[in-house]
Order: structure tokens, then C-alpha cells, then sequence
């Protein structure tokens, strides 16, 4: 496994991060199972939200995690990140109005620390943005839970760039700490438009801008909603699928994959993930397995390094 380094966080940062948004309690045998496989294939990177877990809204996965955590004893070999303030959802745990305010940061860290059974988060993000809500004010918030100690880093999960920069430009001018990462969607094959309307994916103009600030990316849908597995011209019974990531290009990617996988010996799918942790910016590629078996494969890519040839041929330079 190899592992980036995100600014605030002591440990490593593991290439491959796993998703939980299938977790719940009355799942505790298979989630249990995943969270195990993914720690002894070298993984570190747990990815969860206030929202994940089945069914959703009711913070199921993170306190599944917590279970875990408590049982293995694990916690100080973990990143635990977390996200929290879509506005208006997770009602069961908030109520009605949840909202990106200070406020609300402040209740739904508290909320998930107290789900996962931990005094602090190794990295939390904002999991929407609300480009009404000025910068200032939430930098300002999230600067006074790095002072409180329950979080290490803070970030934004569907931030445009954009946002980004204005919310470092004014962290720095402010003698702040900034945000140490952003969340979008991240593939081999390029989004088409946004999967949801309040999200964000990297094109080549974010890419270039990451490759410029360093700012590392943690790709969330890193297989392309499933594009890099299913994705199949004359197959459009996925309408989301056809709708952002059918193209020429990308069916052409598919293919390039698949042809340096069988030179590797791995599948086109180990190389489209290992696609989006070579890249001249640190980045992670969250997976979302279904059983500790997916795990095994998905922690395995983060030993695969593609070549600067082979990604210009990825990219069909």
C-alpha cells in the first residue's frame, strides 16, 4: 500500500480509503468483516458521514465504525474522516433546517464523535457547500474546532475550486489554518455533468488546479458510478450511468485499461483506480466494497504505480 500526506494529520494516509455507506448495526457481521480486511491489507483511510449507513439519515454507519473501533482497539491506527451539514437531511438527527452555519458544524461533529466513540476526527469535511455562506464564516468555525481538538483537518466534500481557493486565500490572510483536502467525484472516466445536482467532479481544469496547489483529492465514485465495471454501449438500462458518463473518450479509456490490465495481469478496474492515485497531486481513491473479498482486491491496487506513459495513454494523449 502506498500512503499520501494530508496536512494536520500525523498518520499516513492510505491510497485506497473505504467507503461505509452500506454499514449499519444490523449488518455488524459483514461491515465488520470489511472494516477488518481493509486494515490487514494496509488500509487507513476509513470514509464515513452522518448521513451514510442503511437505511440513511439515522447514523448508522458511523456507529457501526464506533462498535469496531471499540472492539479492535484500533482507533490510533486509523484516519477517521467524517462529513456532516448537507443542508436539510439527516432530520433524525438534527431536525428540520439543518443548515451550513457554525451552529451546525459545531453539532454535527460533536454528533459524529459521539457515534464513533472518539474524542476527535482525523479529518472532517463539509459534505455540501452553500456558496451564500461566506468563507470567512466557516473557516472561522471549523479554525475553533481545530483549537477545541476534535478534529485535526477539515476539508470540503462537492467544493468547486473556486470555493476552495477563496476559502484558503482567506485562512491564510487571517493567520488560519486552511482546508487540507477536497472530495469530489473522481474517475478515469470523466463526468459528463454532476451525478447529483450539489455535486462536484474533476475535470481537466480541476486537475490542473490541483496539480498547481497540491491540495489532495479524495475521489469519491473512483470506478465512475460503476461506468469503469458496466459501462457497455448497447446496455442503456442505467439512465443515470448513459446520462454522465457515456462517451466516446470514455468508452476509449475502458478500453486502454483493459488493454494495460492484461499486460499487468490485473483487471481494467485495479487500473482505473490505480489511474486516480497516480496523479501529480496526492490523491486517494475511495471504494465502496460489498464484501471483505472486494476489499481484498481494492486494497491490492494501492501497491500498483502506472507509468507517465501510460497515463497519457489513459488520458488518450
Amino acid at each position: 500500500m502506498r500512503y499520501i500526506r494530508i496536512k494536520g494529520v500525523e498518520k499516513p494516509v492510505s491510497v485506497i480509503g473505504l467507503g461505509t455507506m452500506i454499514m449499519a448495526p444490523d449488518r455488524k457481521e459483514l461491515s465488520f468483516s470489511i472494516l477488518d480486511a481493509f486494515l490487514q491489507g494496509g488500509g487507513t483511510l476509513i470514509d464515513t458521514a452522518e448521513i451514510y449507513g442503511e437505511p440513511e439519515h439515522y447514523g448508522y454507519a458511523e456507529s457501526t465504525i464506533g462498535m469496531w473501533l471499540k472492539e479492535r482497539g484500533c482507533r490510533e491506527e486509523i484516519v477517521l474522516m467524517s462529513k456532516g451539514c448537507i443542508p436539510d437531511t439527516c432530520v433524525p438527527l438534527h431536525g428540520e433546517g439543518l443548515a451550513i452555519s457554525p451552529e451546525h458544524i459545531h453539532n454535527a461533529i460533536a454528533g459524529s464523535l459521539k457515534r464513533l466513540g472518539t474524542d476527535y476526527l482525523d479529518i472532517w469535511l463539509l459534505h455540501r457547500d452553500d456558496p451564500n455562506v461566506p468563507v470567512s464564516v466557516i473557516v472561522e468555525a471549523l479554525n475553533r474546532e481545530l483549537e477545541a481538538g476534535t478534529i485535526r483537518a477539515y476539508g470540503g466534500s462537492n467544493w468547486s475550486t473556486q470555493r476552495l481557493a477563496e476559502a484558503n486565500a482567506y485562512a491564510e490572510a487571517h493567520g488560519l489554518v486552511g482546508m487540507a483536502a477536497s472530495s469530489p467525484q473522481f474517475s478515469l472516466a470523466t463526468a459528463n455533468e454532476p451525478f447529483w445536482p450539489t455535486t462536484t467532479f474533476v475535470d481537466e481544469e480541476t486537475r490542473r488546479w490541483h496539480a498547481e496547489t497540491c491540495l489532495p483529492v479524495l475521489a469519491w465514485s473512483s470506478l465512475g458510478r460503476g461506468f469503469v465495471k458496466y459501462g457497455d454501449p448497447a446496455d442503456l438500462s442505467r439512465p443515470d450511468l448513459v446520462r454522465t458518463f457515456y462517451s466516446k473518450d470514455n468508452f476509449e479509456k475502458m478500453a486502454r485499461a483493459e488493454e494495460i490490465g492484461k499486460a499487468r495481469c490485473v483487471s481494467k478496474s485495479d487500473i482505473a483506480l490505480a489511474y486516480v492515485t497516480c496523479q501529480p497531486f496526492p490523491s486517494v481513491a475511495l471504494i465502496g466494497p460489498g464484501s471483505a473479498e472486494h476489499v481484498k482486491s481494492g486494497t491490492a491496487v494501492g501497491d500498483i504505480c502506472l507509468t507517465g506513459a501510460e497515463l497519457n495513454y489513459l488520458e488518450l494523449r
